[in-house]
C-alpha cells in the first residue's frame, strides 16, 4: 500500500479575505513530516497525481469552502477531491448534461477497445470468448478543475473504488451470454480525470459472446462474429454512442499482434454505429464485425488424408482375386467402419519467463516405440507367401487403422493449431510407410495373377502342339484292313518318323508291324506280299508325313520361369526399411537440433 500525502489544513481569520490555505504536509500512515521524510521528496510525483482517499481522515464539511472559494487556492488533493465528489456538490445519480428543461442535450461517450486474446469457438454452443481492454470517454462539467489551483496537473488517476462515486455510462454486451470482470491482483478498472472535465473509465473483461454460424461450407467456410455494445437503460435522448476518433488515425478496435487461433485465421475487423428499438425506446449502439477464416490446414491432416487413405484402401480390393472373399470382406467392412467413427499512457511492467521442457518419456513409450513396431510389422508381411492373400491384407490392413488410430489419439489431446507439429510429421509418415506396405501388396497381387495367366496360356499352347504332333488313326473300312493295323501300331510308336521310312529299313518296320496278323486275316503272298509293303510304305508315307514329327535329339529341362512377384516382395524387404532407417534418422536430426521462437 502507498503511503497517502496529505495535507492538515488550518483556517485563520487573516487567511480568508486572501483565500490562501496554510497547509503543513504531515504522513497520515506513519504519521511522520514530510519535509523530514528524504524519499518522499524525492519521488513526489511532477504533473500527475494518483489519490488512495479511502484511509485518509475525513475533512469536517464546515470547515471546506465554496467551490467558487478553490480558484487560485492552495490546498491538499484529498481536501480537492472532497470538495469535488462531495454529495452536496456532484450526485453521480444524474447523468451530466441533464436539466429539467426540454434543452438538455445526450451525453457523447467515445468508446475504443483493443482485444488480446479471441478463443474457445465452438461450433456445438455458437460461442466465442474475448478477453478485451474496454475504455469509455465522456465529459462531465461537474468535475472540470481547470480554473483551480490544480489546473497545471494534466489528469488525475483515482483509485479503483472511487468509480462508485463517479456517474459512469451503463454500456453493456447485448450478444454476450456470460462476463466478468478482472479482479486480481486488484480489480482491473481505471478511472482518470481531465482539468476540462473529460472522463476516462477503462476496465479489462472477459466476455463470451454468442456467434451464430453458416455451416454449409464447413470446414471450408468462413464466419463473421460480432460485439454488440449498447445502453441498457437510457435513451438516445440521454447518451449516445460513438467510436473514438484517435488523432493518430488508428482505428478505435485494435487487436493484439500476438493474437492467434487455434482453428482460424482472423482476416478482417470493421466497426459502426447503429441503433436498436424496442418497446422501451431507441437505444444507442456499437458493433464490431470480426471476419473469420478457417484454417483447413489442421483438417487436411486430421480428416481429408486419413479418409483418402482408408477410401484407397477399399480401392485396393479391386486388385485382389474375387475368389479371395477372406480377405476382400473384411477390407470393404473395415473402411467402412472406419469412415463412419472418423491506450495513453505507459505503465510499469514486470515480467516473468517460465522456461518449460517437456518429459519426452511418455511420448517415446506411449507414441513413438509403438508406431516404431507397427511399421515394423508391415515391413515383416513382405516375407509372407504372396500367395497366402488373406495373411497378408490382414497384417496391412490392421497395421494401416492402428497407426490411424493412434494418430488421432494423440491429435485429440492438442489443440487445433495451423502449423505442423513434429508429432504430425512422425505419424503422417509411419501412415505413409504402412499404407505403402499395403499397396505394395497390391502391385504384387497383381504381378503374380499376370503371371499365372501367362503360365495357363503357355501350357494351353504345349497342348495344342502336342495334340497336332500326335497321328491321326485312319478310319475303319473292310477293304482296308492293313492300313488299320498299321494305323493302330503307329499310334504306339514313338520312336519312327519319316527319315526311319524312307530308308532302307521301311520293310523291317513294316514286317514288325504286320508280325502279329500274320497268322490271322493277312495271308502270305510271295506275289502279293510286295504289294503289300508298296501300300503299306505308301499308307505310313503318308502319315508319317502329316503328322509324324521329326526324331530330335535330347536336350536339358527348360529353367523355370522367373517370378517377378517374389522379386517385388524381396526388394521391398530391404528397401523399406532402409527408407525407414533414413527418416529416423533425418527426423531426429531436425528436430533435436531445432529453435523454436517463443516470443
Amino acid at each position: 500500500m502507498v503511503n497517502l500525502i496529505c495535507c492538515q489544513v488550518d483556517f485563520s481569520d487573516d487567511d480568508e479575505e486572501e483565500n490562501v490555505f496554510k497547509a503543513k504536509p504531515i504522513d497520515y500512515m506513519n504519521n511522520v513530516n514530510i519535509v523530514n521524510d528524504p524519499y518522499m521528496q524525492k519521488n513526489k510525483p511532477s504533473n500527475a497525481i494518483h489519490v488512495n482517499t479511502l484511509n485518509s481522515p475525513s475533512l469536517p464539511n464546515q470547515n471546506l469552502p465554496n467551490t467558487n472559494q478553490l480558484v487560485g487556492s492552495e490546498k491538499t488533493m484529498e481536501q480537492f477531491l472532497d470538495r469535488l465528489l462531495h454529495e452536496s456538490v456532484y450526485d453521480r445519480r444524474i447523468r451530466p448534461f441533464y436539466t429539467d428543461s426540454k434543452s438538455s442535450k445526450p451525453v457523447d461517450v467515445e468508446m475504443n477497445m483493443h482485444i488480446n486474446t479471441i478463443s474457445g469457438i465452438s461450433e456445438v454452443n455458437m460461442e466465442y470468448t474475448v478477453d478485451c481492454y474496454f475504455r469509455q470517454e465522456w465529459f462531465d462539467p461537474r468535475l472540470t478543475y481547470s480554473n483551480s489551483s490544480w489546473k497545471h496537473v494534466e489528469d488525475i488517476t483515482l483509485h479503483y473504488d472511487l468509480v462508485n462515486k463517479v456517474w459512469t455510462p451503463d454500456a453493456f454486451f447485448r450478444n454476450s451470454k456470460d462476463a466478468k470482470s478482472h479482479k486480481i491482483t486488484v480489480p482491473n478498472r481505471l478511472i482518470r480525470i481531465f482539468p476540462e472535465g473529460r472522463v476516462l473509465f477503462s476496465q479489462r473483461l472477459t466476455l463470451r459472446l454468442e456467434c451464430p454460424m453458416k455451416l454449409q461450407k464447413f470446414p471450408l467456410d468462413n464466419q463473421t462474429c460480432t460485439i454488440n455494445i449498447g445502453s441498457f437503460g437510457y435513451t438516445l435522448k440521454d447518451i449516445k454512442f460513438e467510436w473514438k476518433k484517435n488523432v493518430d488515425g488508428s482505428p478505435s478496435v485494435t487487436i493484439s499482434n500476438k493474437l492467434e487461433m487455434p482453428d482460424f485465421i482472423l482476416t478482417t475487423h470493421n466497426s459502426s454505429v447503429c441503433q436498436r428499438k424496442t418497446s422501451t425506446g431507441a437505444y444507442a449502439c456499437l458493433e464490431v464485425k470480426i471476419e473469420l477464416q478457417r484454417d483447413l490446414s489442421s483438417y487436411v491432416n486430421e480428416v481429408y488424408i486419413p479418409s483418402s487413405f482408408v477410401v484407397s484402401l477399399s480401392f485396393i480390393s479391386f486388385f485382389i482375386d474375387h475368389k479371395s472373399a477372406a480377405a476382400r470382406a473384411p477390407l470393404g467392412a473395415t473402411s467402412v467402419l472406419t469412415i463412419t467413427t472418423m491506450l495513453g499512457g505507459s505503465y510499469a511492467c514486470l515480467e516473468v519467463h517460465f522456461y518449460l521442457k517437456r518429459s519426452f518419456g511418455y511420448y517415446l513409450v506411449q507414441v513413438y516405440i509403438p508406431s516404431i513396431l507397427t511399421c515394423l510389422i508391415a515391413f515383416v508381411s513382405f516375407w509372407v507367401d504372396h500367395k497366402a492373400v488373406p495373411a497378408r491384407i490382414s497384417v496391412g490392413l490392421l497395421t494401416v487403422l492402428t497407426v490411424t488410430t493412434q494418430s488421432s489419439g494423440i491429435r485429440s489431446q492438442l489443440p487445433k493449431v495451423s502449423y505442423i507439429k513434429a508429432i504430425d510429421v512422425w505419424m503422417s509418415a509411419c501412415l505413409v510407410f504402412v499404407f505403402a506396405a499395403l499397396l505394395e501388396y497390391a502391385v504384387v497381387n497383381v504381378i503374380a495373377r499376370k503371371q499365372e495367366l501367362k503360365r495357363l496360356v503357355r501350357q494351353s499352347e504345349r497342348n495344342k502342339r502336342k495334340a497336332q504332333m500326335t497321328p491321326k488313326l485312319p478310319s475303319y473300312s473292310p477293304t482296308n484292313e492293313k492300313v488299320l493295323v498299321i494305323g493302330n501300331r503307329l499310334a504306339h510308336m514313338n520312336s519312327y518318323n519319316k527319315s526311319d521310312i524312307d530308308n532302307h529299313n521301311s520293310h523291317e518296320a513294316l514286317e514288325s508291324l504286320l508280325q502279329p496278323n500274320r497268322s490271322g486275316s493277312i495271308k502270305k503272298n510271295p506275289q502279293s506280299n510286295h504289294s503289300l509293303h508298296v501300300d503299306s510304305v505308301v499308307s505310313i508315307s503318308g502319315v508319317s508325313q502329316q503328322s509324324v514329327p521329326p526324331a530330335s535329339t535330347p536336350q536339358a529341362p527348360p529353367l523355370p520361369p522367373r517370378d517377378d512377384a517374389q522379386m517385388v516382395d524381396f526388394v521391398s524387404s530391404f528397401l523399406f526399411p532402409i527408407s525407414f532407417i533414413i527418416f529416423n534418422i533425418i527426423y531426429w536430426m531436425v528436430y533435436l537440433n531445432m529453435q523454436v521462437d517463443n516470443n
